[in-house]
């Protein structure tokens, strides 16, 4: 006899506030897809009793866990990078209180479920919790990214005033993605490379990391070789799969990454990768990236290496690209979450 589904709760808040479009929010979209259509689970949507909880974000200066659960529950943990850099993530008094609670509340979870061995390692150190009790379950790019025709390229290109040569960045602002040093990396190349940078935050405001970026476009004087993107929405996916698409190279410079979805997306779409050689990146890249320390004169060093490049080599490179992001499936993410659930529950 075939055992009975197990009834799970999701809490999909993510989806209903400002991580909606953000990795988070995709992360909870997709994994709730998943299990809902699986067949040994049951998605509750409604008040009844699960057999599990599953929480798809741990924040760490908000009260994002209960401190007390009627059923066993899991919770997922990003990464913990405010933690790595304390100086420029400061949470404030009550910040630091609500950080007792969540590390407190973090006590009573069966499991946690983590992107990668690094994030594992961080997850450890920093907020104390056994290695024994946490999985690494990778994640998998958003499988509508994927490589657009050139003619679709072309409008997408033309509708941003994007020229055919350009470099990509697609993420955040936080000062973890390394975006002053991608910017200062165009001072060593001729000033016919565009860099594009796409995300919500590229736009002017009064925020550290917007002021850090504005100072290193005047200092490294390439602001006429930048161009922001920021108003391409979360149900545009096909926009965003032309940018990654008709870049020469996409750039993830970051200092730390929990996991860094776009590595996939851009491998996805059939366009070589740099990436910091630094925490998580080398997991999600393997042998399919070029890496670099996160410095601006390396990863300019990297960047002109892929872009002389010839076209046999770039293809090549980019195919088993492709095949190795492909190793990444969201179906995979279901199964291996499944697997702790049932952990859980034995």
């Amino acid at each position: 006899m075939s055992k009975p589904p197990i009834s799970v709760k999701l809490d999909t808040s993510p989806l209903g506030n400002a991580h909606a479009h953000r990795g988070i929010g995709i992360y909870t979209q997709l994994l709730a897809n998943g299990l809902k259509h699986h067949s040994a689970v049951k998605l509750l949507t409604d008040g009844r009793r699960p057999d599990i909880i599953h929480y798809p974000y741990f924040d760490l200066y908000f009260s994002t866990l209960p401190l007390r659960h009627s059923v066993p529950s899991v919770v997922t943990i990003h990464d913990v990078i405010p933690l790595l850099f304390p100086e420029h993530y400061p949470p404030g008094v009550k910040g630091w209180g609500r950080y007792l609670r969540q590390w407190l509340a973090l006590r009573r979870v069966a499991l946690v479920i983590t992107d990668s061995a690094s994030s594992k390692m961080d997850i450890a150190r920093h907020l104390k919790v056994s290695a024994e009790h946490i999985r690494v379950v990778p994640l998998a790019a958003n499988p509508d990214i994927v490589e657009q025709s050139p003619s679709r390229v072309d409008t997408v290109r033309r509708r941003y005033g994007i020229p055919p040569r350009y470099l990509l960045y697609v993420g955040d602002i936080n000062y973890n993605k390394n975006i002053p040093q991608l910017i200062k990396a165009l001072k060593y190349f001729d000033d016919n490379i565009t860099l594009v940078l796409f995300g919500k935050h590229f736009v002017a405001q009064n925020i550290p990391e917007w002021q850090a970026i504005e100072l290193q476009l005047a200092m490294s004087n390439v602001t006429e070789q930048v161009i922001l993107v920021n108003d391409i929405g979360g149900d545009r996916p096909d926009d965003l799969a032309a940018l990654y698409t008709g870049a020469a190279v996409y750039i993830q410079p970051s200092l730390a990454e929990g996991f860094g979805l776009p590595v996939l997306e851009a491998m996805q779409c059939r366009t070589p990768v740099v990436a910091s050689n630094t925490s998580a990146l080398p997991e999600v890249g393997g042998d399919h990236a070029v890496y670099a320390d996160p410095s601006a004169e390396q990863l300019a060093e990297a960047i002109k290496d892929v872009l002389s490049w010839g076209t046999t080599h770039r293809n090549q490179w980019t195919l088993a690209a492709k095949s190795w992001a492909n190793n990444f499936s969201w179906p995979k993410v279901v199964e291996q979450t499944l697997a702790v659930y049932r952990q859980v529950l034995t």
